[in-house]
């Protein structure tokens, strides 16, 4: 079986919505809807596109998060324990 990341699947359907956006930007019919859909998919792109390139692909921001805390944490506990 061929293991899929999650991040990059993410990344690749918010990048064809993110064109699909800008397409029906282009209708002028649809009032500000497009102009969401474009700011939040290229969001969503960026976000799950930089979790993909960083190695995490399974598409848990919020694991990204408290991972990213936890490591300064630690690096604030050992600057204060290296003073003493």
């Amino acid at each position: 079986m061929k293991s899929s990341s999650r991040s990059k699947s993410i990344a690749i359907v918010s990048a064809v919505i993110f064109v699909l956006g800008l397409l029906s930007l282009n209708v002028n019919q649809l009032g500000l809807a497009p102009i969401f859909v474009i700011v939040i998919a290229f969001f969503t792109m960026l976000v799950h596109g930089f979790l993909h390139f960083s190695g995490r692909n399974n598409g848990d921001v919020f694991e990204a998060y408290q991972d990213s805390q936890k490591t300064k944490a630690e690096a604030l506990e050992s600057s204060f324990n290296n003073r003493k």
